[in-house]
């Protein structure tokens, strides 16, 4: 009996001299040049046709069965463009290897020629099965019913009105990739993906990019679209800009934010954990929401009073308390307080008395104590203890076991003693999505005299510009530009540039904002920050801006550093420095120190999405609920 023939698989050789498996493009690439349609496609038939010949000519003789992920990534792009109405579930492994066997035991040549013969003579046992096309429309609509299972309650009419429909929906998908390939393809890589998830599979967007352009170069190759050749040119270039940004996305995601901007949200606190969830309200609504919610605190303790003469006069007593939020807060802290005073007493009280406490040698009088709870020397079971072998319970332990020692800022290790937090704070606070516009290395720092005051005599606390200047030679610039479109539709990606409730300083909310006019002295208005329109500086370490391309968008919250009125002194609220995550108190906002003057430099918080450079929003076609009601969808 023979073995099985197996197919040849083609290893590669890196730089590092380490042999390695091919990846399935490379073995495409081989010899793609000389794939060609079986007969040549008639330019006079409806590009529709030639459509679905060149997709039934480019599969056929390629081994998307064996790459499940792969043949799904081909279903996809069918339906994208219109080729296919639905996609199948993916096959289980148990069917995808009776598949692969029943496809090799087809390819396997006979044992000899006799068989050979007799095999081609018999005819088949079994006529061959036809295969029932499911039609199901991309946007939501549910799988279409085979008509030998009719849905309750549906007449033929609109049966055939659905028909009708999806045929049509299929038809403008076409239409769409036909008349612009450059845009559909832009679509497909950027929003379509975003829109079904793919864009998080690191998968999807390697494999993407390169299948997408073997399918269009052999429509270039074979002449299929000669009308459409150089807008097909176009949808390649975007392919190959697609290899390079969609994977390189997860390690744009992972450099930034850098040392630096986790620095700064440590040393300020942070700007965006009680505002990412909730819309944001202008300036001007807040003072309107907390006289309503003192409004609403007042009405609450007037019924509760009311209630409560209600009630003294149903019992006829005078006796019954009027419990408010204000007297359950006072209740609460009387409590602790008297917890923490018997606390202590009742500590030293059994401390003197040599009361029996947890785990003390007369606790546990037994002498078979096999476990060392309570055992006068510790070190007689040192296997059988907590924490070290000759430590009792309730020693202080090494914190360096569990990790939790306090670390020290990031900025500590860029810039060593710094004067940063006492030059500078917070000022405006922007959440966008920008595009990378320029990338500026570190500047070398020049030598300058301290900055002296007019009577010539050194100003005395720490310089601002030196600061500055440290900033500008130790880390890169990033300069950032507003995203030219947004909100395209409700679901859209990229939305609209919001100013978050901690931003401080002149601002433009609407992007059809008049400018300020000057003041009545003839002084000039200082100039607001526009956020659909000015750029912004972004500081980066070296290490991280290395691995940021031109042209991608990063959406995240974007984070001004202004100079510090030295004449205000910089209040910490102690609740924020223990837990710098949580909302500061509405009378303080943004970081300690009042902001004099805005720079340029920004930093970030909490990137929420990077894009490519080439990035399309994705409309959606109308589905089935939209035309034909909601009972279509049920």
């Amino acid at each position: 009996m023979e073995k099985r023939k197996r197919g040849k698989k083609t290893v590669k050789v890196g730089a590092d001299g380490v042999a390695r498996r091919a990846m399935w493009y490379e073995e495409w690439a081989e010899g793609e040049e000389l794939r060609r349609t079986s007969t040549v496609i008639d330019p006079s038939i409806p590009r529709i046709e030639r459509l679905h010949q060149a997709a039934y000519e480019f599969k056929h003789g390629r081994p998307l069965h064996s790459n499940q992920e792969l043949s799904q990534l081909w279903d996809r792009f069918r339906l994208y463009i219109g080729l296919i109405s639905g996609m199948q579930p993916p096959a289980s492994r148990k069917k995808n290897a009776q598949m692969r066997d029943a496809l090799a035991a087809m390819a396997e040549p006979p044992a000899d020629d006799e068989d050979d013969e007799e095999e081609d003579e018999m005819p088949n046992a079994r006529p061959p099965k036809e295969a029932n096309v499911v039609v199901a429309n991309d946007e939501g609509a549910p799988r279409a019913v085979p008509p030998s299972q009719p849905k309750p309650g549906v007449t033929e009419e609109q049966r055939q009105q659905r028909r009708e429909y999806y045929r049509e929906v299929r038809d403008t998908k076409m239409d769409r990739f036909l008349n612009d390939p450059e845009t559909a393809v832009k679509i497909f890589l950027s929003g379509y993906f975003r829109d079904r998830g793919m864009s998080f599979s690191e998968k999807f967007c390697r494999d993407g990019p390169y299948l997408v352009a073997f399918f269009l170069n052999f429509l270039l190759r074979n002449r299929v679209f000669p009308e459409s050749e150089k807008d097909l040119r176009k949808a390649v270039a975007v392919t190959e800009q697609a290899k390079k940004e969609l994977l390189h996305s997860f390690v744009i995601s992972r450099a930034i934010p850098d040392d630096f901007s986790r620095g700064c949200e440590i040393l300020f606190g942070t700007m965006t954990t009680a505002n990412i969830w909730q819309n944001v309200a202008p300036a001007d609504e807040e003072g309107e929401k907390d006289e309503d919610e003192r409004d609403a605190k007042r009405q609450k303790v007037d019924g509760t009073q009311a209630e409560a003469a209600v009630l003294q006069q149903a019992a006829g007593t005078d006796e019954i308390e009027i419990v408010t939020p204000d007297t359950m807060m006072a209740m609460e802290q009387d409590a602790v307080a008297d917890a923490n005073l018997n606390g202590q007493q009742d500590a030293s009280d059994s401390s003197e008395a040599g009361a029996a406490a947890w785990g003390s040698a007369s606790a546990d009088s037994g002498a078979g104590n096999s476990w060392g709870w309570g055992q006068a020397d510790a070190a007689a079971v040192p296997d059988r203890t907590w924490g070290e072998a000759n430590a009792e319970w309730g020693a202080p332990e090494d914190h360096s076991m569990w990790d939790a020692t306090p670390k020290s800022n990031p900025l500590n290790e860029l810039f060593g003693p710094t004067a940063l937090p006492l030059t500078h704070t917070t000022g405006v606070i922007e959440r966008s999505t920008r595009r990378v516009k320029a990338i500026i290395p570190p500047s070398p720092q020049k030598n300058q005299k301290g900055k002296k005051s007019k009577s010539g005599a050194a100003t005395s606390g720490p310089d601002p510009e030196a600061v500055e200047r440290d900033l500008e030679a130790r880390l890169t610039q990033v300069v950032l530009i507003p995203w030219h479109e947004w909100d395209v539709y409700d679901k859209a990606d990229v939305t609209k540039p919001q100013i978050l409730a901690d931003s401080r300083g002149p601002v433009v909310r609407d992007e059809n904002e008049p400018a300020p006019a000057p003041s009545a002295d003839g002084t000039p208005a200082p100039v607001p920050h526009n956020p659909f329109k000015n750029e912004i500086t972004l500081l980066v370490e070296p290490s991280a801006a290395e691995k940021l391309l031109i042209g991608v968008g990063l959406e995240a919250t974007w984070i001004q550093l202004a100079r510090a009125d030295p004449s205000v002194p910089m209040v910490v609220d102690e609740e924020s420095i223990r837990n710098p995550y949580v909302r500061r108190n509405k009378k303080h906002v943004g970081a300690p120190g009042e902001p004099a003057a805005p720079t340029r430099y920004w930093y970030m918080e909490s990137m929420l999405s990077v894009f490519p450079s080439f990035h399309t929003e994705m409309v959606p076609l109308p589905t089935t609920e939209d035309v034909f009601g909601p009972e279509a969808a049920q």
